[in-house]
């Protein structure tokens, strides 16, 4: 089996990856992926803009959240893929799709974050618009509280 674990860093992202980390019995291979959000309220005619500093430290931030999931991920003896895709504009939830279909992934792991009313207007819900357009099966952890 292959599983795709969705990863931003959050509580419910590391019990996400621990949840995944103990089907590790059958699991040939694991892509644990982080997408970098746009930049809100910025469309493409407005880049030039934004300071490329500010591109420089999401990346930055990016590979800080990815090398946390790789201490998890080190202390287990598990096959491993880390994969870092800039949104773009694009919709996060379609792009984990598009690399778990792309990977042939079986399964799809996400924590969640349980917004509530406003904030997850303002913020929408990865793990939602995960499963509202998966053809492969999801799991939802949520953070220790």
């Amino acid at each position: 089996m292959k599983i795709l674990v969705s990863y931003d860093g959050s509580g419910g992202a590391r019990e996400a990856l621990k949840y995944a980390l103990g089907l590790k019995c059958t699991t040939e291979e694991y892509y644990i992926v982080y997408v970098i959000p746009t930049i809100v309220g910025i469309s493409a005619s407005f880049d030039s803009y934004i300071p490329q500093s500010v591109y420089e430290g999401q990346d930055k931030t990016a590979n800080q959240i990815l090398e946390k999931a790789k201490k998890i991920l080190d202390t287990e003896d598990a096959k491993y893929e880390l994969i870092k895709i800039s949104s773009n504009g694009e919709d996060i939830p379609k792009i984990i799709l598009t690399t778990a279909r792309e990977k042939g992934v079986d399964l799809i792991i996400t924590g969640t974050r349980k917004l509530r009313g406003f904030s997850k207007l303002i913020l929408g819900s990865v793990s939602s618009g995960i499963i509202a357009h998966s053809d492969i099966p999801v799991t939802v952890v949520p953070p220790k509280e």
